[in-house]
């Protein structure tokens, strides 16, 4: 078995507006392995949400290939691989249908792609609001009556009921306040450990997945200008780009300012020393 679970080989896409194209991306080569958090990090229009889009099947490349478990994955895809690839997004209070109960909605990927039986699947919910924080009764609840934070642990809940080897998670903790984020960071790390899960987390932020990525890809301008480890992306970034995003990000000391300066200031580090 591949040690990649994922991979996409000059994956570009071109969007036609009127008689202006834009190349949101450009021969991007992208391989996540399994069991790992691969952070995708970039600002607004760099190209991330785009590759995730092409991942989830929500649009499809214009050239280049994208596999998935060793095998072609196309934007026409089955449901048993659906299945097998889910998202959390970015607000959970609009990703949720206010009108149902929270049990149903996290219930719903089990009624769609059969899993267990029937009479099982009442159970599978209050076990999978526990496994995520929340206290079973909270099946009956509707989303306007939880918090941010709650929310997003029912959407969280609601990916893992599809057993599903991939995540991606979409900006999932840039909707909820620092507390609450770090909270859910924790929770997304652990699940990730025991399940053996996959992740593609996108964000804006170096900062949310610093402690939790194993690699981070950086996206600029629909290219991936760099990737290596969380330490080497830290330590030793080789983009001007990824300099420019380390040094956005807010420090918790003084050995972790003077890093930062070194990277602003030097264009590349010597000593190797993390940041994280």
């Amino acid at each position: 078995m591949s040690d990649v679970l994922l991979r996409t080989t000059r994956l570009s896409k071109i969007f036609q507006t009127g008689d202006h194209q834009v190349k949101a991306l450009d021969d991007v080569d992208f391989d996540v392995r399994r069991g790992e958090c691969h952070a995708v990090v970039g600002e607004s229009g760099s190209g991330k949400s785009t590759l995730a889009n092409i991942i989830l099947g929500i649009h499809h490349s214009t050239y280049g290939e994208l596999h998935f478990d060793g095998k072609p994955l196309h934007q026409d895809r089955p449901r048993a691989m659906k299945r097998r690839i889910q998202l959390v997004q970015q607000n959970p209070l609009s990703s949720l249908n206010g009108r149902r109960r929270i049990g149903k909605s996290i219930r719903l990927p089990m009624d769609v792609h059969g899993l267990g039986a029937a009479a099982e699947r009442t159970r599978k919910v209050e076990e999978l609001l526990v496994e995520v924080g929340l206290e079973p009764e909270m099946a009956r609840r509707t989303p306007a009556s939880l918090s941010g934070g709650q929310r997003q642990r029912v959407a969280i809940a609601r990916a893992l009921a599809a057993e599903p080897d991939l995540i991606v998670l979409d900006e999932p903790t840039s909707a909820l306040d620092v507390l609450v984020q770090a909270r859910v960071l924790k929770l997304l790390d652990r699940l990730r450990r025991d399940r053996g899960l996959t992740y593609v987390f996108i964000t804006h932020d170096l900062a949310v997945v610093r402690a939790l990525a194993d690699r981070i890809s950086v996206f600029a301008e629909g290219k991936r200008v760099e990737t290596g480890t969380a330490d080497e992306i830290f330590s030793a970034p080789q983009a001007e780009f990824t300099r420019q995003l380390i040094g956005a990000v807010p420090v918790a000391s003084a050995e972790e300012e003077k890093m930062r300066d070194r990277i602003r200031n030097s264009g590349r580090l010597t000593d190797g020393a993390p940041v994280g």
